[in-house]
This record gives C-alpha cells, sequence and structure tokens, in this order.
C-alpha cells in the first residue's frame, strides 16, 4: 500500500527527471542540444524504503551553444523523510550546473550513429535539508564530471557511462564522494516506428550502480556509512513531435548497504516530461 501511495504521489506532482533530451531516464548517455536549441525537462524521482519515501522535484533548462556543446542548469525540490544513501544517479537537493561536450560523433551508415560526451560541473546546496544522516552535514559545493559512448540507430540503442562527483570537507563533514556507472538497451519495434504526426514509442532496459563513501559528521567517520548498490529495470519512452514522455520504475540486484544506517531501500521510479525548442538556425544532431 506504501509503494502505490508513492507511485501515486510521483504521477500526480509537477516536477522534474534528469533525462538528457530524449534518452534514459536513469542512465548516462549522448544526446546533447543542437545549436540553438532549448530544452525543458519536469518530472519525478522516486526512491522507496524501510525508512520512508524520498520524492525529489525541480526544473532542467538546457541550450545548445554549438552542435556538440550544451550548457545545462537544474534547480531541484526534495520531498519525504527516508534516510537512505547519497546517490548522484538520483538528483537531491543540490543545485547544478554543467556542460556537456560531445568530442565523438560519427554516422557509420544511414540512421547509425556512434557517439561519446563527456559531462563537468558544479554542485551547489540547496535551501533545503537533507533527511536522515546526511541531513547533519554542514554541506560544501562539489564537483561532478561523468562520461557516455554509445551506438544510436534506428532500431537498436546501446550506451555505457560513467561518473564521478566529489565535496570537500566543511567544519567536520564531508558528503561522501560517489561513484556511478549505468548500461543501457533501448529497443523501437518496426511497428511502433510512427510518422511525425503521431507518437513513436521505445523501450529499455537501464542497469545502474552506485559507489559512496564514508560520511564524516563532526570531524569522524560514521561506522558502516559507506554502501554499493546495482539497480536494473525497464523504462518506456514515448515522443511526439518536439515531445517526449518516459517512465521508468528499477528493483536491487545487490545491495550492500547499512540497513541500521539506511534502512532497506525497495524500489526506484520515475516520470519525466521533456520539451525541445528549435531556433531557425538550429543544427542538426
Amino acid at each position: 500500500m506504501k509503494i502505490c501511495f508513492a507511485f501515486a504521489a510521483a504521477f500526480l506532482l509537477c516536477a522534474t527527471a534528469r533525462a538528457s533530451d530524449h534518452g534514459p531516464v536513469f542512465s548516462y548517455a549522448t544526446p546533447v542540444n543542437s545549436q540553438g536549441e532549448f530544452s525543458f525537462d519536469s518530472g519525478v524521482f522516486g526512491r522507496y524504503g524501510s525508512t520512508g519515501t524520498q520524492l525529489s522535484t525541480g526544473s532542467q533548462i538546457g541550450y545548445g551553444i554549438t552542435p556538440q556543446l550544451t550548457f545545462t542548469a537544474f534547480v531541484p525540490a526534495t520531498f519525504g523523510s527516508g534516510s537512505l544513501p547519497e546517490t548522484r544517479i538520483f538528483p537531491g537537493g543540490e543545485w547544478s550546473a554543467a556542460a556537456s561536450w560531445r568530442f565523438l560523433h560519427s554516422v557509420t551508415q544511414v540512421g547509425k550513429r556512434i557517439e561519446a560526451t563527456g559531462t563537468a560541473g558544479l554542485v551547489v546546496p540547496g535551501p533545503q535539508t537533507d533527511s536522515g544522516i546526511l541531513g547533519q552535514l554542514a554541506r560544501a559545493p562539489g564537483l561532478t564530471s561523468n562520461m557516455a559512448a554509445g551506438v544510436a540507430s534506428r532500431s537498436h540503442y546501446f550506451w555505457i557511462g560513467g561518473g564521478y562527483t566529489w565535496f570537500p570537507e566543511r567544519n567536520g563533514s564531508r558528503r561522501p564522494d560517489t561513484v556511478s556507472w549505468s548500461t543501457v538497451y533501448g529497443y523501437r519495434p518496426p511497428k511502433l516506428r510512427r510518422g511525425l504526426d503521431q507518437w513513436d514509442y521505445r523501450g529499455l532496459l537501464e542497469l545502474t550502480g552506485e559507489h559512496t563513501g564514508d560520511v564524516r559528521v563532526h570531524n569522524a567517520l560514521v561506522p558502516d556509512s559507506r554502501s554499493t548498490s546495482l539497480w536494473l529495470g525497464p523504462a518506456v519512452l514515448a515522443i511526439f513531435k518536439d515531445v517526449a514522455i518516459e517512465a521508468g520504475v528499477q528493483g536491487p540486484l545487490h545491495r550492500d548497504v547499512s540497513t541500521s544506517v539506511y534502512g532497506r531501500e525497495i524500489v526506484r521510479f520515475a516520470l519525466n516530461f521533456s520539451y525541445l525548442k528549435y531556433s531557425s538556425r538550429a543544427s542538426a544532431h
């Protein structure tokens, strides 16, 4: 019943997720905006566990500076009181700004391309206080980076990626460094490949993982505060002209997490709405 309530709350809230344009909803991917193209994402990320539910919402805006370089800004808000581990796959309460550079873009045949994109950004504490053990920390700005590479065609998609986030110490407290990674496979069935005036559908299977370091509070490491987890689940992406709607859910494959510190995380879910605004001078991907 609690899980059903969490899903209902997610679908009723007007919020924002971090999906990369028309890419996966949980994972790292290569898409960037065309030159002069604006993107707007609105959705919600949710995490449900034995200690409660955490929902993250907000707004992300992206702008294509060149055909291969995109700048994004993300301003979130959080709800809930679950004491869950640090995560960078999911947005938390921090504000962020980043630049993404697609440094490889090779068209191997009609409708098929190989790409690689790197991203670097700044993470700044937001006005909200985290819940659980992370809420006891004196927060400081951090640095984040990630890279993704993959192949995209008219019918198949495959991306792999990884990221690292670092926070400095402040007043004897320190958020844990986080290493994250993801693998995505997507398929676009022939019967669901529609024209521009119809909805077009894709199915994705997303595998994500994270390892977080020790939490430091009052100049001391918190025992058993490290965590490692691996998550797997499906997502569905629907596209109509310059609008995309995507939803997904993940369950745990592996958890090395102290239940006395963080409880037991059971499910992750996301709903995302994307809108792309092309300028008259936009350059194609």
